[in-house]
């Protein structure tokens, strides 16, 4: 994602091939090559230091070495350095606009989307820009403070100016794909690659967009072709595996989930991936092992202990999934699933108290889940509160639960020997 990004970013930094040259002495070549920006970033940063050994440059001329080789650094995703480079380039020439667009993109990674916001507002008030434009439609999107709207407002302006910013397009479709708009969001990852077909980011996307809406098929074949431009893409890797799983392809899913562990055994990934083929393959001892080991290659991992305790769940072995769903949560990442499936192992435990607990935990989090008011319900009607219980099911029901739910829920009622109930909410649904 970061290559693509930065390779436009180049596009738009670098200088007419029709310029007059920067440097008219011995270093003149060094300067070409650092303000072309055609060679790797490691002979771009090589050229870029030589061409500003020359003595007697001018403020203007430092500049803009100087915003060469911040471009190269962040290339080379050495972003710190790349941030000092452009700062020093601010120094020389406070007006540059490609100094403020460059200290922008670094900013974002290494200070945060605050930093880089200021930097890219610095940039616009000097002048209109694609990259500004860009850069603060993202930044401030990420912060809150402007929505999905305003956002793509800013960059259809950047598109007026370059309808080839492949980056904006892109950043269209990603702040859909963050809204949940998943059709419009494969629209626009399908306009980037109409401009470039070999965008690994646009690719990326479309994968993840085809996944969503259920298209397993074109999710492969998305990921496939990322993988094919960029072998070590982590992350297409890991959704190539889930699109096998969304085909019911496990047996595939396992092997390449095997060659994830092989060539990354540090990284959780690959272990729950193999992990959930394990399951779908109705191997439950060899998945619950794989999350043993698993955390002994990993160390304490809040997703690694989810599914371990999920796993142990399906295995009936519900005491042991307590005592590891409790040490997720009490580790970095939990999160309301964590709750919820403790609210669930806690309901197969008939611990009702422990169960409504731990679903009213979850809806603290934010994340407004049917399957929390339908767990509390459950735990209502057994705490002697069939009443309230019935209440809850009905703002469970109309937070989106399964209508599969109902006779589930009858049935709870009849345990508690709530019949007329039972009856009545069957007639009701």
């Amino acid at each position: 994602m970061r290559t693509v990004q930065l390779a436009t970013l180049a596009l738009c930094l670098a200088i007419p091939a029709t310029a007059k040259p920067l440097i008219t002495s011995s270093e003149e070549t060094l300067a070409r090559i650092c303000l072309a920006a055609e060679e790797s970033p490691d002979r771009l940063i090589e050229a870029c230091q030589g061409a500003l050994l020359v003595p007697d440059l001018t403020d203007k001329q430092m500049a803009e070495l100087q915003v060469g080789l911040g471009d190269a650094l962040l290339w080379s995703d050495l972003d710190a350095e790349a941030s000092e480079a452009y700062r020093v380039a601010i120094e020389f020439d406070p007006t540059d606009v490609n100094a403020w667009n460059g200290l922008g993109w670094a900013l974002r990674s290494t200070d945060g989307d605050k930093a880089a916001l200021e930097a890219f507002e610095q940039s616009l008030s000097i002048d209109v820009s694609v990259q500004g434009l860009g850069g603060k439609a993202a930044s401030a999107r990420q912060l809150g403070l402007i929505d999905g709207d305003a956002s793509r407002e800013l960059l259809h302006a950047s598109l007026a100016i370059d309808p080839g910013y492949i980056w904006a397009v892109r950043e269209i479709a990603w702040s859909h794909f963050d809204e949940a708009a998943y059709d419009e969001a494969m629209t626009g990852f399908e306009r980037a690659l109409a401009i470039t077909a070999s965008d690994t980011n646009a690719l990326y996307g479309l994968g993840r967009s085809a996944l969503k809406l259920g298209d397993g098929l074109r999710a492969l074949q998305a990921f496939n072709s990322v993988i094919e431009h960029s072998p070590d893409h982590f992350l297409s890797r890991v959704y190539r595996i889930i699109a096998l799983r969304d085909l019911d392809r496990n047996a595939q899913a396992l092997r390449d989930a095997e060659r994830l562990i092989s060539d990354h055994p540090d990284k959780s990934s690959g272990y729950i991936e193999k992990g959930l083929a394990l399951m779908a393959l109705e191997r439950r001892a060899e998945a619950i092992e794989n999350y043993r080991r698993a955390e002994e290659a990993v160390g304490p991992n809040n997703a690694i202990l989810y599914w371990h305790a999920d796993a142990l769940t399906y295995d009936g072995r519900m005491e042991e999934a307590l005592a590891i769903i409790d040490r997720g949560i009490n580790l970095d990442g939990a999160d309301y699933s964590d709750y919820l499936l403790k609210s669930y192992i806690a309901l197969e435990l008939e611990n009702y108290t422990l169960a409504r607990q731990s679903a009213e935990a979850s809806l603290t989090s934010g994340v407004d889940d049917p399957w929390a008011h339908y767990y509390i319900a459950i735990a209502m009607v057994h705490a002697g509160k069939a009443s309230e219980g019935i209440e809850r099911f009905d703002t469970a029901m109309t937070s989106g639960l399964p209508e599969d739910r109902v006779g589930a829920f009858a049935r709870e009622l009849i345990a508690a020997g709530k019949y007329v109930e039972a009856i009545q909410l069957r007639i009701k649904y």
